[in-house]
């Protein structure tokens, strides 16, 4: 059974918190924050090569012992649409590193500022696309349910997220300035888990 890419939520987390020490704690705050999503990056990425190495292995044998059989084709497709809200993730990833870098600037382009926040909130479309999803492969119904609330949730407070940090870079208040870290962390957590959850029931069908 195809595997879909699932390590990179950590890395999401540290990100989404991190970015928020790089538009609201000043130009220290900043290059910590720059420091370890790096090295959040590097560790996910290097979780990646060895993800996708033991993957391959087991599609290999599985295609060995299929006697020429293919994998479910339906599962395999829906598990790339999945996929779709990683790739998104690490658009996320590089994107909040370009909004630290700017943020640690002597004296900070808003007019770039802004622009790499508007950035960001694109990274939601696959998120907002697969919300919209209405017909899983036999068997993972459940699973997608949860998983299509998740990613809609998480599209929901990305644009929140991205509201904050223009509020933050041109001095203003914003409602959610307070919980928006909490909400960060908790709609991460739910999507990852979710995640998972698909990525089980997907092995299930095997």
């Amino acid at each position: 059974m195809s595997k879909m890419k699932t390590r990179l939520v950590p890395a999401i987390l540290a990100a989404m918190a991190l970015t928020m020490l790089a538009g609201c704690g000043g130009k220290d705050k900043a290059a910590d924050a720059t420091e370890a999503t790096t090295a959040a990056v590097t560790e996910a990425e290097t979780k990646e090569t060895e993800t996708e190495a033991k993957a391959d292995d087991a599609e290999t044998k599985e295609a060995e012992n299929a006697d020429g059989k293919t994998a479910d084709d339906a599962v395999a497709q829906y598990l790339d649409e999945v996929d779709t809200m990683n790739k998104a993730a690490e658009e996320f990833i590089k994107v909040s590193m370009d909004f630290m870098q700017l943020a640690q600037e002597e004296e900070p382009d808003l007019d770039a500022m802004t622009e790499t926040i508007e950035k960001t909130r694109a990274t939601k479309q696959a998120f907002v696309d697969f919300s919209a999803l209405d017909n899983p492969p036999e068997g993972l119904e459940e699973a997608h349910e949860r998983l299509a609330k998740a990613a809609g949730e998480y599209a929901d407070t990305l644009e929140v997220y991205c509201d904050v940090l223009l509020a933050s870079i041109n001095g203003e208040e914003h409602e959610a300035m307070a919980t928006i870290q909490d909400d960060w962390t908790k709609v991460g957590t739910e999507l990852g888990d979710a995640m998972g959850a698909v990525q089980e029931a997907a092995d299930a069908l095997e």
